[in-house]
C-alpha cells in the first residue's frame, strides 16, 4: 500500500541533510517543510494584502491552525499548550517564529524561516517577547491585529507592554485569506482526502453484525494513521449505530451493531497540516419503508445542496435548495439544526459556512464540506458528507467513495 506522496506505507520518509541519502530522522526539513514553504509563501502575500487593505501593520497569530497557515509550523494541535507560541506577521517582510527556548532550537536548524525568538516558559515572560519582536519591526505605535483565539490574560499583557499600539481583532483578515484556497492549497486537501478515502473503504469493511462501534473506528483510524495522517479530526473516528445516531451521538462506543440500523461512519484526518473529512451511512439487512424513505430525503437533499453550489451564490441559498427537499418529504422538523455545511483547510471546519443565516456568497475556489442530516431521535438518523470544490462556473465533487448499500434505498 502507498501514501499519497508515493512511499510504501509504514516506511519513514527522511534525508540526511548532508548526503541527501534515507535516514531515520529529519522528516520535517526533508519532506513537511519542503512541500510547505512555497504554499506558505502564497498564504503570507495573501495576508499581507488583506492588511494592506485594512491598515493593519502586523499580525499575531498563535493557534495552531493560523500558525500552520502562515509558517507552515503548529507547535501542538491542543489550544492550551500552544498559547505562548505564535508568530508575527509584518505587512511588508518575513515572519517572526515566537517559541519556548527548545523548540526554537529545533526549528532554527530545520525551518526555512530564518527570525525565530526563544522565551522563558519559567518567567511567563511570552507576552513581553511578542512585545519586544513587535517593537524590534518599528511598530511599537502601530496598528496589531490579534488572533482571536489569543487568551484574555495573554492579550492584556500584550497591551500593557505595548501601551501606545492599537490592537484589534485578526479574524476577518485571517477567515478571509483561509476561505478561498490557492491551487497548492486544494492539491494538498486532495491527497489528504484519499487518505480519508482509504480510511472510510476500511470502516465498510469493518461493519459486520455484532461487531462493536468502537472496533469499527479503530479500523479506520488504522487506516488513515498508516497512510500517513498525523491525527484527525474525530479522535476516534465517528462510528455510531441505531438508535445512537438518532440522537446525533458521534463517539464510537462498545456498543453492538444490528442488523437493519443505520451505521454512520464519518472522520477528517490530517494531512501536511490540512484537513478533510467523509462521511458515509451503511445498512446491514433490508431498510423498511420508513428507512427508505429517510435515507431518499436525506441523499436528495444532500444533492440538492450540491447542485446549487456555484460563484455568487450565498451560504443561505444552498441551505434553502436543501431544506426544501426535506420538507417535500415532510422531514423539515428533524432537519439538521443550524449549518448543513462548513469550509476545511488547516481546521476542519471553517469560514465559509452553509447555513439559514450564513449571507457569505461563495467563490471560486472555496472548498465547502456539505452535509444535512436527518435525526428522527428514537428512530433512525441520516447523514452524509462531501467535500465540494466551487469551481470558476459551478462546483466539482472531490470525494469519490460510492455510497455504499446505495440500490438497497433507490
Amino acid at each position: 500500500m502507498t501514501a499519497p506522496d508515493g512511499h510504501r506505507i509504514g516506511e519513514r520518509i527522511t534525508f540526511d541533510q548532508h548526503s541527501g541519502e534515507r535516514t531515520h530522522w529529519d522528516y520535517e526539513r526533508n519532506e513537511l517543510f519542503r512541500v510547505l514553504e512555497p504554499l506558505v509563501t502564497e498564504n503570507l502575500e495573501t495576508v499581507q494584502g488583506f492588511m494592506d487593505e485594512e491598515g493593519v501593520d502586523a499580525v499575531l497569530v498563535n493557534r495552531s491552525d493560523n500558525m500552520r497557515y502562515l509558517t507552515g509550523y503548529g507547535p501542538y494541535d491542543s489550544f492550551s499548550l500552544s498559547a505562548e507560541h505564535g508568530a508575527i506577521i509584518p505587512r511588508e517582510g518575513d515572519p517572526t517564529i515566537v517559541a519556548a527556548p527548545r523548540l526554537a532550537t529545533d526549528l532554527d536548524d530545520r525551518h526555512w524561516i530564518d527570525d525565530v525568538v526563544a522565551f522563558s516558559t519559567t518567567d511567563d515572560e511570552a507576552p513581553d517577547t511578542f512585545a519586544e519582536v513587535i517593537a524590534g519591526h518599528g511598530l511599537e505605535d502601530g496598528v496589531i491585529a490579534l488572533d482571536p483565539h489569543l487568551e484574555y490574560r495573554f492579550a492584556t499583557k500584550l497591551e500593557r507592554a505595548l501601551p501606545r499600539a492599537q490592537l484589534r481583532d485578526a479574524g476577518e483578515i485571517l477567515f478571509r485569506a483561509r476561505a478561498v484556497k490557492s491551487d497548492a492549497e486544494i492539491a494538498l486537501i486532495e491527497e489528504g482526502l484519499s487518505i480519508a478515502e482509504l480510511g472510510i473503504e476500511a470502516g465498510i469493511d469493518a461493519v459486520e453484525v455484532g461487531v462493536r462501534e468502537c472496533e469499527v473506528s479503530g479500523a479506520i483510524m488504522d487506516a488513515m494513521l498508516s497512510a500517513g495522517a498525523a491525527g484527525a479530526y474525530a479522535l476516534p473516528a465517528i462510528v455510531s449505530s441505531g438508535i445512537r445516531w438518532s440522537r446525533c451521538q458521534e463517539y464510537p462506543s462498545r456498543k453492538r451493531i444490528r442488523r437493519g440500523e443505520f451505521v454512520q461512519l464519518d472522520e477528517g484526518p490530517m494531512w501536511k497540516g490540512y484537513y478533510s473529512e467523509l462521511a458515509r451511512m451503511m445498512l446491514l439487512g433490508t431498510p423498511t419503508d420508513e428507512q427508505r424513505s429517510m435515507y431518499q430525503a436525506t441523499f436528495q437533499a444532500h444533492q440538492a445542496a450540491i447542485d446549487a453550489i456555484e460563484p455568487g451564490v450565498t451560504g443561505n441559498a444552498v441551505y434553502d435548495a436543501s431544506r426544501e427537499v426535506f420538507e417535500e418529504f415532510g422531514y423539515e422538523q428533524w432537519l439538521t439544526d443550524g449549518n448543513i455545511g462548513h469550509g476545511i483547510g488547516v481546521v476542519a471546519h471553517e469560514p465559509p459556512y452553509i447555513g439559514p443565516t450564513e449571507a457569505v456568497t461563495l467563490e471560486e475556489n472555496m472548498i465547502v464540506m456539505i452535509e444535512p442530516g436527518l435525526f428522527r431521535q428514537g428512530v433512525a438518523g441520516v447523514r452524509f458528507e462531501d467535500m465540494i470544490l466551487v469551481t470558476k462556473h459551478g462546483c466539482e465533487i472531490l470525494s469519490r467513495t460510492p455510497h455504499p448499500n446505495h440500490d438497497k434505498f433507490i
